[in-house]
C-alpha cells in the first residue's frame, strides 16, 4: 500500500475517518529493543472532561514518538512558590495481550528518552518535560504486519486493527477500541477483540500504568473483584484524582502486583485457533473538584458502566457526538480542507464540555503544553469557534473567568489599582501562573480586555439577562474599572496606557500605547456601560470619559497604526495591529484596514504561528480579498498540521502539540471569515465571500440569541435558513432582511475584489 503523506494520509471508510497504515516499529530482528520511528503522531480523544493520547500500539502509555499523557480538567499542582502545573494521570487505556513470549505492547516500543530539537527561537519549554513531536522514518517492521489505525470524528473512537507475530513465532489478529464517553463524562471504555491462530495460553494484561503520571504522587492503589483502582495527588495542590477500571472478559481475573507498584489485573484463558475473544475495561476517572469521595465515586461510576455495557456505552456517547455534529462545517470542492476542518472541530470538542467550568489551555487535554495553563488563546482563538454552534458550552468555559474573578480583582489591586486584572497566565487559583523570569505576566496585560470581549460576544449572541446580571456584568464592569484606573491622563486630557507588551511578543517592552492594547481597553470601558444599560442600570460616567480620551496612535503620513509609540518597523512575531479590524471591529476606513495588513504582513516573522495567517486570511475576506484570503488558508494549516491525524503544532518546527489555539483560529477562518458573520445585539451581520477553488461553504446549525439557522455560501448566492426561533433578522450589504420562521432568505455573494 502507498504511504501516506502530510497531504495525502491512508485512504478512510469515509471522509470522517482520518487512519494511517504505517506506525513506529521494531527496527528489525537484529535489534529488537530499539524501535525506528516514522513520521507519525498519535491522536488523542477525549469527551470534555478527561481524555487519553493513544498511542501506535492502540492501548497503554508510550514515551515516543510523543509521550502519550492522560489528562482530566482542573488536575494542576500547587504553587510551591513558583507556579502551578497541570498533572498527568496514570495511563488508564492499558490492556496489553501476550501469549508469554512477548507482548502486543511490546512490539511497538521505542527508546526511552527519545526527544526532538530544542524548541524554536523565541518559545520556552512547556515544562521540564515537554514532548517530542517527529522523529525520522527508518527501520522495517517487526512482528506487526496489517497495520491499520482510525479515529472516527462522529464518535472520538479510536480504533486499532494489526496482525501480531509473537517472538515464540504465534501469529494473532488484534483489534482494539477506545472512546470516551460524551454521555457519561466520567467514563471511558477499552476494548480488545483478539483471534489467535495458536492453541495456548492467552494473557491479557489491564493496569493503570503510573509511568505516565507527571506531578502527581500515589495516595493509593489496590484491586480485586475484577477491579483495580488507583487514587493520585497533584503535587502541592491537594487536588486528587481517582481511577478505577472493571475488567470483563471470558476467564478469572486476578489482580497482580506489577514490578514498579503499578494496579494491574489479568485475564489467563485457552485459545483455539480462530476464535475471537473480546476483553473490555470500563473506566471511570473522578476529580476532588467534583466530589469529596472521587475514589467511591469513580467506584459506581466504573461499575454501573460495566452494567451497561459496551454496545449501551457505544451507542449513548454516538447519540450525544451526533448531537454535537449537527453543527458541522461543509467545505465543498476540497475534500482534504474538509477533513481538516472537522479534525479541527472534533479535537476542540475534546477538551471542553457543557457541565465543565474549566477553560482550555492551548494544548487543551492532550497534554501539559504550556503547563496546561490558560492565556489569551482561549477567549480569543478557541472560543469563538465555540460560541458560533455550541454557545452552551462556550458559557462553561467563560465561568471559569466568573469563579475567579476575585483573584482577578486581587491581581489589580497588587498593581495598585481597581476592579479586575486577569493573569496572563492561569491555573488552578487564577493568580498569576506565569514564571517568573517571563515579563508577560506583569506587562501583557490585553488579556483583561480579551475576556471582556468575550463576555461581551456571548451577550450579543445569547441574550440572557439573567446571565448579563450574574455573571457577565460583573466581569465587564471589573475589567472596566480597572482600565478607568490603569490610564494616566497627559496635561491635554488625554488617556494613556503606559508600560505594557502588545500582542506582538517580540516586542518585548515595555512600550507606551500599544494600540491594540488601548483600542481594546477602550471597548472593554464601552462594553461594561453597554452591559449596564441592558439591564436598565446607570454605568459608571467615568468607563464613556475614559473611553473617548484614550489615544489610538496613528501615522498620518503613512495611514497606518503604529503598533506603539515609537515603532520603527521592527519585525514582529504575530498577528498584533490587523487585529484592530478583527475581532475587535475598530470603526475604520478599509483604506486603513488595507494599508495595516499589508504593511504589516510584510514586517510578520516568516516562521509566526498559524494564528496570524488566520486572522489576515478573515482581514482579506472583509475586504473582499478571496484569492488572498484563501491563499493564507493555505498558509494557516499547510505548515502546522501534523499527519496522519491532522492535528496541529505550534509551529511549523513542532513545540505545542495537539495546539488548539491553532486549531481555533483556523476555524473562524469559515465561521468569521468567508461568511463575514458578526454578533449583534439586534441582528446578525452576514458579508460573505467565496474563494474560487471552492464550490461552497455551508455553516450549519448557528446560534443567536434563540434561533438556530444555516449559512450556505455557493457562489451564485448565499441562502441564510432559519430552522427554529422567531423571525432572524439579518443584515447584508447595509439592508436588513427578516428571514421567516422555517424559512429563508438568499443575498448576494460578494464579488472577489482585486488586490490592490
Amino acid at each position: 500500500m502507498t504511504a501516506p503523506t502530510r497531504d495525502r494520509p491512508a485512504p478512510a471508510a469515509d471522509a470522517w475517518v482520518l487512519a494511517t497504515d504505517d506506525a513506529p516499529r521494531g527496527s528489525g530482528p537484529g535489534d529488537p529493543h530499539v524501535a525506528a520511528l516514522v513520521d507519525y503522531h498519535p491522536t488523542f480523544t477525549g469527551n470534555g472532561r478527561f481524555a487519553a493520547r493513544v498511542p501506535a500500539a492502540g492501548n497503554g502509555f508510550a514515551e515516543a514518538p510523543v509521550r502519550t499523557q492522560f489528562h482530566v480538567a482542573g488536575f494542576y499542582t500547587g504553587r510551591d512558590g513558583t507556579w502551578s502545573r497541570k498533572a498527568s494521570l496514570p495511563a488508564w487505556s492499558t490492556l496489553d495481550v501476550s501469549d508469554g513470549s512477548g507482548s502486543f505492547n511490546s512490539a511497538f516500543t521505542c527508546p526511552p528518552g527519545a526527544r526532538e530539537s530544542a524548541p524554536a527561537e523565541g518559545e520556552w519549554p512547556a515544562g521540564d518535560d515537554w514532548a517530542p513531536v517527529s522523529s525520522p522514518r527508518a527501520g522495517a517492521a517487526r512482528g506487526i504486519e496489517r497495520y491499520r489505525q482510525c479515529l472516527d470524528l462522529r464518535t472520538g473512537a479510536i480504533t486499532t486493527d494489526a496482525r501480531w507475530t509473537s517472538p515464540a513465532g504465534r501469529i494473532t489478529d488484534v483489534r482494539y477500541e477506545v472512546f470516551t464517553d460524551r454521555s457519561r463524562p466520567y467514563v471511558a471504555v477499552v476494548s480488545v477483540t483478539v483471534t489467535p491462530h495458536w492453541e495456548g495460553e492467552l494473557v491479557v494484561t489491564d493496569a493503570l500504568d503510573e509511568r505516565a503520571a507527571l506531578r502527581a504522587r500515589t495516595a493509593g492503589r489496590g484491586g480485586g473483584h475484577g477491579q483495580i483502582w488507583t487514587l493520585v495527588e497533584a503535587e502541592g495542590s491537594g487536588v486528587t484524582a481517582a481511577l478505577v477500571s472493571v475488567l470483563h472478559g471470558p476467564g478469572h481475573v486476578e489482580p497482580v502486583p506489577e514490578p514498579d507498584g503499578t494496579a494491574a489485573q489479568t485475564i489467563r484463558v485457552r485459545t483455539s485457533p480462530g476464535r475471537p475473544l473480546t476483553f473490555t475495561k470500563y473506566v471511570s476517572v473522578v476529580t476532588s473538584h467534583s466530589t469529596d469521595e472521587p475514589l467511591g465515586t469513580a467506584r459506581v461510576h466504573a461499575e454501573q458502566a460495566a452494567r451497561e455495557g459496551h454496545t449501551r456505552l457505544a451507542d449513548d456517547n454516538r447519540r450525544v457526538w451526533q448531537r454535537e455534529w449537527e453543527s458541522d462545517i461543509v467545505i465543498r470542492g476540497d475534500a482534504l480542507l474538509q477533513r481538516r476542518v472537522r479534525a479541527a472541530k472534533f479535537y476542540l470538542l475534546t477538551s471542553v464540555h457543557e457541565d465543565s467550568p474549566w477553560s482550555p489551555s492551548p494544548s487543551g487535554l492532550s497534554s501539559d503544553g504550556y503547563n496546561g495553563h490558560v492565556f489569551w488563546d482561549t477567549e480569543t482563538r478557541i472560543w469563538p469557534g465555540l460560541l458560533a454552534q455550541h454557545p452552551q458550552i462556550a458559557r462553561s468555559v467563560l465561568d471559569y473567568r466568573v469563579a475567579r474573578l476575585d483573584a482577578a480583582r486581587a491581581g489589580a489591586a497588587a498593581g495598585g489599582h481597581r476592579g479586575a486584572r486577569f493573569p496572563w497566565e492561569s491555573g488552578l487559583t487564577g493568580d498569576e501562573d506565569t514564571p517568573a523570569w517571563a515579563p508577560f505576566g506583569r506587562l501583557e496585560q490585553h488579556i483583561s480586555a480579551d475576556v471582556a470581549l468575550a463576555f461581551w460576544q456571548y451577550w450579543l449572541a445569547t441574550g440572557g439577562k439573567q446571565w448579563l446580571r450574574s455573571a457577565g456584568l460583573p466581569v465587564l464592569s471589573a475589567v472596566a474599572d480597572f482600565w478607568a484606573s490603569r490610564v494616566t491622563t497627559d496635561a491635554e486630557g488625554r488617556c494613556h496606557i503606559n508600560g505594557v507588551i502588545p500582542p506582538d511578543e517580540y516586542a518585548m517592552g515595555p512600550h507606551d500605547d500599544s494600540v491594540y492594547t488601548n483600542v481594546a481597553a477602550r471597548e472593554s470601558l464601552r462594553f461594561a456601560a453597554g452591559a449596564a444599560e441592558a439591564l436598565g442600570e446607570s454605568p459608571d460616567p467615568r468607563w464613556a470619559e475614559v473611553a473617548e480620551r484614550i489615544v489610538v496612535p496613528f501615522d498620518e503620513v503613512r495611514q497606518i497604526h503604529p503598533e506603539f509609540a515609537g515603532y520603527q518597523g521592527q519585525v514582529i512575531k504575530q498577528a498584533d495591529v490587523v487585529m484592530l479590524t478583527y475581532p475587535w471591529e475598530n470603526p475604520q476606513p478599509p483604506e486603513v484596514t488595507r494599508a495595516d495588513l499589508e504593511y504589516y504582513a510584510s514586517r510578520t516573522h516568516e516562521d509566526g504561528p498559524s494564528m496570524t495567517d488566520s486572522v489576515h486570511s478573515i482581514v482579506h475576506a472583509e475586504l473582499g480579498d478571496a484569492k488572498a484570503a484563501f491563499e493564507y488558508t493555505r498558509r494557516s494549516v499547510e505548515p502546522f498540521v501534523r499527519p496522519p491525524f491532522e492535528q496541529f503544532a505550534e509551529a511549523r518546527t513542532g513545540g505545542a502539540f495537539t495546539f488548539l489555539t491553532g486549531h481555533g483560529g483556523f476555524l473562524q477562518e469559515f465561521l468569521y471569515g468567508y461568511s463575514g458573520l458578526r454578533w449583534r445585539a439586534d441582528r446578525v451581520v452576514v458579508a460573505p465571500i467565496l474563494p474560487g477553488s471552492l464550490e461552497g461553504v455551508t455553516l450549519q446549525r448557528l446560534r443567536w440569541r434563540g434561533r438556530v439557522f444555516d449559512v450556505d455560501i455557493r457562489q451564485d448566492g448565499t441562502t441564510v435558513r432559519l430552522h427554529t426561533g422567531e423571525p432572524l433578522p439579518v443584515e447584508t450589504a447595509g439592508t436588513v432582511r427578516h428571514v421567516p420562521a422555517g424559512g429563508e432568505v438568499t443575498v448576494a455573494t460578494r464579488t472577489p475584489a482585486p488586490l490592490g
